[in-house]
């Protein structure tokens, strides 16, 4: 895997027209993204296929965990729901619980 960092590199649209094998290739060997402006404008970047998909691999992992978050959001708000609690007895029962292992952790009390 590879751990040095690519070199950002921007092209103009028609140096990438014109020497579009030589810019694949080094958008290919990992070592440069390749930032393509078009009228001194960024509009896409040329990076390897090992690249993209770590990334997609790393969004998808985000969406998922995402997807984890709002599952666990929704359930406690039902289990909030169920006991009949306020937002201020919830908040409350957090702040004690925050204290008890602070306390627990440190053996003290928070000032």
């Amino acid at each position: 895997m590879r751990t040095e960092t690519p070199q950002r590199v921007t092209l103009r649209s028609t140096e990438v027209q014109r020497n579009f094998r030589d810019v694949v290739n080094r958008a290919g060997s990992g070592r440069e993204h390749i930032i393509v402006e078009r009228d001194g404008l960024p509009v896409i970047v040329m990076l390897s296929v090992a690249e993209y998909q770590s990334l997609m691999r790393e969004r998808n992992l985000r969406q998922e965990r995402r997807r984890q978050l709002e599952a666990t959001a929704r359930r406690i708000g039902q289990a909030i729901e169920r006991r009949g609690l306020s937002e201020e007895e919830v908040l409350a029962q957090l702040d004690q619980t925050q204290e008890e292992l602070y306390d627990e952790r440190y053996g003290k009390p928070r000032a």
